[in-house]
């Protein structure tokens, strides 16, 4: 994208050498609403583009150097207010991480845990009341088994065993009636065991 200004590619060196305020600030408003577009590409997010574009402004009007041309001067603000963008980018990604190991860190998490591990652990033992071929068939397809797996294993037929993984499901949710929040996992564990 090539930026465009109001004055000559003089006025825009000198603008930029000089520091002239007046050529400086005409060619800041013209080209401040394209820095925006181009650094919204980055981040998506306009608001945020438009700081990092008014930053790169900065950036270049504190310059302690000298351009020899207008396009050093536009690759200076391009380059700029991508490395911002770019930043950003790397900043959030830091801060997203640092929450989710707050997340984990806290009470509420260390809480679901436990839920979770009891939960598993009531589902296992009623998987042990369940007869000895069900009580198989369900703990391998709980290790990550295929039934083609647990039929070759098993030497059974693989409609053997989801015949005995829905009988299996079926005695699963009795035993596990007065335990109704354990519904939505038994109804996932139910398409996994007998369709997998």
């Amino acid at each position: 994208m090539n930026l465009h200004y109001i004055c000559s590619g003089m006025d825009l060196i000198a603008a930029v050498n000089k520091k002239d305020y007046k050529l400086f600030g005409a060619f800041f408003k013209e080209n401040f609403p394209f820095l925006v577009m181009f650094a919204d590409k980055y981040v998506n997010d306009m608001d945020m583009a438009a700081d990092i574009a008014q930053e790169a402004f900065i950036q270049l009007w504190r310059f302690k150097g000298e351009f020899v041309s207008p396009e050093k001067v536009k690759g200076f603000l391009y380059t700029t207010a991508r490395n911002l963008a770019l930043n950003h980018i790397k900043h959030n990604q830091i801060v997203d991480e640092h929450l989710r190991l707050q997340e984990k860190e806290s009470v509420l998490f260390f809480r679901n845990q436990i839920i979770e591990e009891e939960t598993y652990q009531l589902v296992h033992k009623a998987v042990e009341q369940l007869p000895k071929q069900s009580c198989k068939i369900i703990q391998l397809s709980l290790q990550g088994y295929s039934n083609q797996e647990i039929a070759d294993q098993l030497n059974i037929s693989i409609n053997s065993v989801r015949t005995l993984k829905q009988s299996a499901y079926k005695k699963l949710r009795g035993i596990l009636k007065e335990h109704f929040y354990l519904l939505p996992l038994m109804l996932k564990m139910h398409w996994l065991w007998v369709y997998r």
